[in-house]
């Protein structure tokens, strides 16, 4: 299925360079990428180990450049192979290639997933691998069937090692574990055959262990999430389903379509399955189907089976919902993007069902009605979300923007500035765009992130910071900006130095971020 890879290439080479601006992960992203292979494991022993994998490809990649619109390249790259295998996904559950195109076709133009596309992070690495260890599975369940123990034990290594590379991509990709094992509960499939799976999944599991225990000990990384809300399921749900409520209404629409009780003369074309929904078995390409007065028809089979609701479905609702609770009920790990790939079942229900309603529509006597409303939906589906999908190529699209700050004071800085950060998080401005930084002191960093193992390095005591704001005429403020009155600890001491003895002289706004210059009051009068 080139279609989709080919829709997702061209909406990520729209606006890749962003304005040459980074976020907050991507800052990361660049500055580990960056370190030697020493220096990463000293930092991942520290912090972020979740992303360690992902940054030690970055290591490798970097060989090619460093920009931030070469680091996106690898995610797109990514995206391109989930909405592929989307499309494969879908073609073998219902049988038909516009089921499969249809769907591969509604990821490639969710917001969602096109924002993930361009920002260089993990997440459609996850995406992508976790949409190759689906298609294992049901390679495995289709061998189990009709092929023997030999091949199924193949497809079952490999489901266990593409389990296992999620894992290490980020941890939050084993809970499709859970969904993988509500769509074999459905299936009926036998004790031998949920062994089986177990056995793989819990290996997969196993490989990824060091991982987790290094993770458990780094939990103050995740001390920032708080408890989802209602806002945090309005907001997933236009993840899965699309920016705007018209879109996302739409594709709501034809994902219900999927799951409707068919008319008695619905079969699906290549499959059969009068009962799940209409649905198509995984496995029942293997058997030989028979036409009958244009309706196809298979041979009855015993055993277990696997339709595309009972694979899309659990992938829509069990991560996010299984996130959610835990978020509620203990330490909060919710954020929507570690569930990112639940947005494969929304796109294989919506695209199934724009080709159900197209045969429904042809009723078996005018066959180019099958594909119009699929083709409708994916143009509703970009026209829809244009404004979102320019938006998410913007700067502002970010909770942080750390290239204007750093582009804005490399041009106004003079030679023997000082550079003070409201907080240790705004030095990764610093990290992201040292080239910017280099007519400036940080005069009030103790230890760098280099030696420390982080993003932030630590800062001095108030009382060594104090003298040496004296010896500066210039200081930038990156982050807040200083009131004198507001905050706590040592950004509320440094503030309220800078408005006794400094004034200020200068103050642009940008995403998440405040940059303000002050003058020694002394000197300038």
């Amino acid at each position: 299925m080139l279609a989709p890879a080919a829709a997702v290439a061209v909406a990520g080479v729209w606006g890749l360079a962003r304005s040459g601006s980074m976020g907050n992960d991507e800052v990361a992203s660049r500055w580990a990428a960056l370190l030697s292979v020493r220096e990463l494991a000293h930092l991942v022993r520290h912090v972020d180990a979740v992303h360690g994998l992902y940054y030690l490809v970055m290591h490798v990649w970097v060989v090619i450049g460093s920009s931030p619109t070469v680091l996106r390249i690898p995610s797109i790259i990514a995206t391109a192979v989930a909405a592929s295998l989307t499309a494969v996904i879908g073609r073998k559950l219902t049988g038909s290639a516009w089921a499969g195109l249809f769907a591969g076709l509604i990821m490639a133009l969710t917001p969602s997933i096109s924002y993930y596309a361009q920002t260089a992070r993990s997440y459609a690495m996850v995406l992508a691998v976790m949409l190759a260890a689906t298609l294992a599975l049901l390679h495995a369940l289709d061998a189990e069937r009709t092929d023997g123990r030999r091949l199924a034990n193949r497809w079952w290594v490999g489901y266990g090692a593409l389990v296992a590379l999620s894992g290490y991509l980020n941890e939050m990709a084993l809970l499709v574990l859970a969904a993988h094992a509500v769509t074999l509960l459905f299936g009926r499939y036998s004790q031998e055959v949920l062994k089986r799976w177990a056995l793989a999944a819990a290996s997969g599991v196993a490989v990824v262990l060091p991982l987790l225990a290094l993770s458990i000990r780094q939990h103050a990384a995740v001390s920032w999430i708080g408890r989802p809300d209602l806002a945090s399921v309005r907001t997933l749900f236009r993840d899965y389903f699309g920016s705007g409520t018209a879109a996302s209404v739409i594709l709501l629409a034809f994902a219900i379509i999927a799951v409707l009780p068919p008319p008695q003369t619905w079969r699906w074309p290549g499959r059969a399955s009068s009962a799940g929904g209409g649905q198509a078995t995984a496995d029942a390409g293997s058997e030989h189907s028979r036409m009958r007065g244009g309706q196809v028809t298979v041979p009855p089979r015993t055993g277990g089976r696997v339709t595309l609701p009972s694979v899309a479905i659990p992938l829509l609702v069990v991560p996010g919902a299984l996130l959610l609770l835990e978020s509620v009920i203990a330490p909060p790990l919710y954020v929507d993007r570690y569930v990112l790939y639940g947005e494969a079942g929304a796109a294989l229900l919506a695209g199934a069902g724009a080709y159900r309603l197209g045969q429904w529509l042809a009723g078996g006597r005018r066959p180019y009605l099958t594909w119009i409303p699929g083709v409708a939906v994916c143009v509703l589906a970009l026209v829809l979300q244009l404004g979102p999908q320019h938006f998410i190529r913007t700067p502002q699209s970010r909770q942080f923007d750390f290239g204007g700050p750093s582009l804005y004071v490399a041009a106004r800085a003079e030679p023997g500035d000082g550079v003070l950060y409201s907080d240790t998080l705004f030095r990764k401005a610093e990290l992201g765009y040292p080239a910017d930084f280099s007519r400036v002191t940080d005069f009030a960093m103790a230890l760098t992130p280099m030696r420390v193992g982080n993003f932030r390095g630590t800062d001095k005591p108030f009382s060594l910071t104090r003298p040496l704001m004296l010896t500066y005429r210039r200081i930038w403020v990156i982050g807040a900006r200083p009131t004198g009155l507001t905050g706590s600890g040592l950004f509320r001491q440094e503030s309220a130095l800078m408005h006794s003895d400094f004034s200020l002289a200068a103050s642009h706004h940008f995403r998440g971020i405040v940059v303000t210059l002050w003058i020694r009051s002394a000197v300038r009068s």
